[in-house]
């Protein structure tokens, strides 16, 4: 059983909002659900981000056992479906590397280990921003490295993620319709169909809600996801309700402001004071957070 969670401010008044620390100590309260890999992805949309021109394709490469993470500017989009795009191909090429994503106003770390192996290498505690996700990952039906594990993004829409918790049982059907559309995969793990499936329907319409039911309805098997954006956080659940998904609310203090959370058990919501208007998500339907 993985462990998910993911923060948003209430409103977008603090730029230096600890969206690390926070994710940190949820991710903490949840260790013992899963060890074999942890993952963050964390937004930090102020006018800096804004204002740039570019997006970064980020990875990882192996360097000896070891591996560090790159991330390499590029000023034209990766639409991969037509083959057009040199550095993905060339990295595609490197079996040291594992491509994790297309990011603008995203920073997405993830690797094998810990939580707090993941903060040792990468000090993620010490991350500002608006929101952000984080997983904890148990391997039930691939294998243990950084390609595996979560969140899981693209390379054709830069800054969406996804955290999941549950099986994807017609996980097979849904990646071939995707990959004969010219969607590329960069791992083996059912999660990944999430991602690149509401990157599809976006492209077709726009509408995050529409994609998430659409989802949902085309999904088979137990199933809880985050899905993350530059501006939204959405909780989703399976049509049965037989993954766990809660939500709760931080009226703000001194030490922080408003903000939502979200998690697979209460003991996360719990550690960082989250625990006002707690409520589950309904089964079959998506709760939609949008930073304005």
């Amino acid at each position: 059983m993985c462990g998910i969670c993911g923060i948003i401010l209430e409103e977008h008044t603090d730029s230096n909002f600890l969206v690390g620390e926070l994710l940190y100590k949820m991710m903490e309260s949840q260790q013992v659900r899963a060890q074999d890999s942890a993952g963050v992805a964390i937004y930090n949309n102020d006018d800096t981000c804004q204002s740039n021109s570019f997006a970064s394709l980020a990875y990882l490469i192996k360097c000896e056992n070891e591996y560090e993470m790159r991330e390499e500017k590029t000023t034209t989009e990766i639409k991969y479906s037509k083959g057009s795009d040199q550095l993905v191909s060339r990295l595609r090429e490197d079996e040291n590397v594992s491509i994790m994503g297309y990011t603008k106003e995203m920073k997405l770390i993830k690797n094998v280990g810990l939580v707090r192996d993941l903060d040792k290498k990468y000090n993620i505690r010490s991350m500002n921003g608006t929101h952000g996700i984080g997983h904890l990952r148990i391997a039930t039906s691939s294998n243990v490295d950084p390609s595996n594990a979560h969140p899981f993004s693209t390379t054709v829409m830069p800054d969406i993620a996804v955290v999941h918790n549950g099986e994807i049982a017609n996980y097979s059907k849904l990646r071939n319709m995707l990959e004969i559309k010219g969607y590329p995969f960069y791992s083996s793990c059912d999660s990944e169909v999430i991602a690149i499936f509401l990157v599809d329907q976006l492209l077709q319409h726009g509408d995050l809600e529409k994609a998430h039911s659409e989802f949902i309805q085309k999904a088979d098997g137990p199933f809880t996801y985050i899905a993350s954006t530059n501006r939204t956080l959405s909780l989703v659940r399976d049509k049965f309700g037989t993954r766990k998904g809660i939500v709760g609310y931080n009226p703000g203090s001194d030490a922080y402001p408003a903000f939502w959370a979200m998690a697979t058990d209460l003991s996360a919501l719990d550690i960082i004071g989250a625990n006002r208007e707690v409520k589950a998500a309904s089964p079959g339907k998506s709760l939609v957070f949008t930073i304005e």
